[in-house]
């Protein structure tokens, strides 16, 4: 009996998932925690890893192995192996829904296109350029200037007669086209689902550079929000897959390489 931790240090929250596999039989997981990232992330990293051993109902003493993966995996002290954001989330995405071919991971700092190739390994990738117009930050930042909370944005963006469109490549200037379609009068649904076509459409982009084929799986904390599901569908011309635990897929990736790993060394 093994049991693995993953754990995915994002720039908004940190994702642990606790994963247990008895021999040769298909993992299990058994706990999940998550907590806002903040600037100490080694005590979030740890926060979220409790929170997944409570659920448990098991120990720290009984983690066999940590895989840390997000852009402060190396700043987690008790990690044994760290992995890219890329390889967790091919592999996290590939383990719900094996079909899978592409993966689009939107998360609040970046958006990354990832190609797989059999077994969910990594066959190309793009990321976008560091520009929140590109990322869930640019929404985050949109809702509080519309004062809408976070949570409402996915569905009243469904709701939209006329998207306004966002155009511009650069968040500061599209901030400014949000405070003219406000100043002409157009409502916060019609905005927020231009700003979702914008996403859609640079995604689609790097998608394409990736070599779009086959099924879709959507991850990141912006795939909750339905009106970018939408936007992305009617985009791409073609259905997009959401699993159920969209916000720990790649922290679920880092705990099955983790444990692969662990196999080895055994």
């Amino acid at each position: 009996m093994s049991l693995v931790a993953g754990i995915d240090c994002g720039a908004g929250f940190t994702k642990a998932v606790l994963l247990e596999q008895q021999d040769g039989e298909t993992p299990v997981v058994l706990g999940r925690g998550r907590v806002p990232t903040g600037v100490r992330l080694e005590e979030a990293a740890g926060a979220a890893l409790n929170l997944a051993l409570e659920e448990a109902g098991r120990e720290r003493s009984q983690v066999a192995y940590v895989a840390t993966t997000g852009f402060g995996r190396y700043s987690i002290g008790f990690r044994d192996i760290q992995i890219t954001e890329i390889t967790s989330a091919a592999r996290g995405a590939f383990h719900l829904f094996p079909p899978t071919q592409c993966v689009l991971d939107i998360g609040s700092q970046s958006t990354r296109a990832i190609g797989l190739r059999a077994g969910g390994k990594v066959r190309a990738f793009k990321i976008n350029d560091k520009c929140a117009a590109g990322s869930g930050m640019f929404i985050v930042r949109a809702a509080k200037y519309l004062e809408t909370p976070i949570e409402r944005v996915g569905e009243l963006s469904l709701l939209a007669a006329a998207p306004q469109p966002i155009s511009s490549v650069c968040a500061v200037l599209a901030e400014s086209e949000i405070i003219n379609h406000v100043s002409a009068g157009a409502g916060v649904e019609e905005i927020f689902r231009g700003i979702h076509d914008s996403l859609a459409d640079r995604s689609a982009a790097l998608l394409k550079r990736v070599g779009l084929g086959g099924q879709l799986t959507l991850i990141g904390g912006v795939a909750q929000q339905k009106g970018l599901v939408a936007a992305l569908e009617q985009r791409l011309g073609a259905a997009v897959h959401v699993p159920a635990d969209l916000d720990y897929v790649c922290a679920l990736g880092a705990a099955l390489l983790g444990l692969t790993r662990l196999g080895q060394k055994t």
